[in-house]
């Protein structure tokens, strides 16, 4: 268990009016207690009280996973047969839960299931803590940076590993498949979302999951791809040529290629989310293609994928040295192509640092 951050959050906590935290599996409550369970049917709690007392309710199959159980006032475990009704009134018990408590919860990562056996436990005054805990996660110490720029090395190379293996006449999920074995190979624990390959028309997709369509000689190629290390995510996208292109697809590549190049030069400490988000949105207008750029220029990146700042009109969050997120301006055509560039970056005391490196210049199959 990490107990400067849990210290940081007991804080939070006490400041908004709150007496306990329950997590449930997820980003936090690894950040937290350094436990990486996943959610499923069994039901896994970590729970923390202002006096930092923690209790970790699991099965008795994931026990032997706990880091370092010392850290915790009770560790209840549970069998598959006899279930968790009971271990979890034990948890309820040691964190002293049975009174009236403001007790905070992640809205976007409890479920249904996990509030149906706490309200049937008798903790009846859950109450959203989202923006608290954003706060606590939304600066990266050295250790989260490390494994961000691990992450971002692995993305860069395994690119640069798969760029012979892809050839015209590949399916998407050929070239799916390929880009995340050459990720493997350098060390990911896998994929933190799943790769994104569209081509020809269906780049158009800013979200286009693989398909069996192959590649035409002509098509760009949009790839959005990620690696994970230490349970940290890198998220990047390049776009590429599959044979000659027509004069107007190379125009928009350009286009994009300017409105990201810019977007990156307006980072710097004390500008907001918003100034960024308008510098690449000014560049795509300008050319007339801004009703073609639908989704926001970039997104917090963690131990989640999409976290916060929210790099969007609209937010006016000032940016700080520690902030990490993407710059991922795109242009979608219907019916005819995608063109999507994006780096993950760090802001720093004195501008930014973009850990993705590689090339941007327009690369052909």
């Amino acid at each position: 268990m990490n107990r400067s951050r849990v210290q940081r959050l007991l804080k939070a906590l006490e400041t908004g009016g709150f007496s306990h935290a329950i997590f449930a599996p997820g980003a936090s409550m690894y950040y937290l207690s350094g436990i990486r369970a996943h959610q499923s049917e069994r039901l896994t709690l970590f729970g923390l009280n202002l006096k930092g007392e923690a209790v970790l309710l699991l099965p008795k199959l994931e026990a032997e996973g706990i880091p370092d159980s010392s850290h915790y006032k009770t560790v209840v475990t549970y069998g598959d047969v006899e279930g968790p009704a009971l271990a979890l009134s034990q948890f309820v018990a040691e964190l002293g839960l049975h009174s009236p408590q403001k007790v905070a919860v992640e809205p976007l990562n409890l479920r249904w299931f996990e509030i149906q056996m706490l309200t049937a436990a008798g903790v009846t005054s859950l109450t959203s803590a989202e923006e608290l805990v954003i706060r606590l996660r939304l600066i990266k110490d050295d250790d989260e940076l490390n494994a961000l720029k691990q992450a971002a090395n692995i993305v860069d190379v395994a690119l640069q590993q798969a760029l012979p293996h892809f050839q015209v006449g590949m399916t998407e999920t050929e070239l799916a498949a390929e880009l995340e074995y050459q990720m493997r190979k350098l060390g990911s624990e896998g994929a933190p979302f799943g790769t994104i390959v569209g081509s020809g028309p269906r780049g158009a997709l800013p979200h286009g999951m693989p398909s069996d369509r192959k590649v035409q000689s002509g098509d760009l190629v949009v790839f959005d791809y990620g690696a994970m290390v230490a349970g940290y995510a890198a998220d990047t996208t390049r776009t590429l040529a599959f044979g000659e292109l027509s004069e107007k697809a190379k125009a928009v590549y350009h286009v994009v290629q300017e409105a990201q190049a810019t977007a990156l030069q307006s980072i710097k400490p004390g500008v907001t989310a918003e100034y960024v988000d308008k510098a690449a949105r000014n560049v795509i207008e300008k050319a007339g293609y801004g009703e073609f750029f639908t989704h926001r220029t970039g997104h917090g990146l963690g131990l989640d994928v999409h976290e916060f700042p929210s790099i969007v009109g609209g937010n006016e969050l000032e940016l700080v040295p520690g902030m990490v997120f993407t710059v991922e301006p795109g242009i979608y055509l219907p019916d005819q192509f995608g063109v999507r560039i994006e780096d993950d970056v760090v802001v720093t005391e004195t501008g930014v640092e973009i850990i993705t490196k590689f090339a941007k210049n327009l690369v052909t199959i």
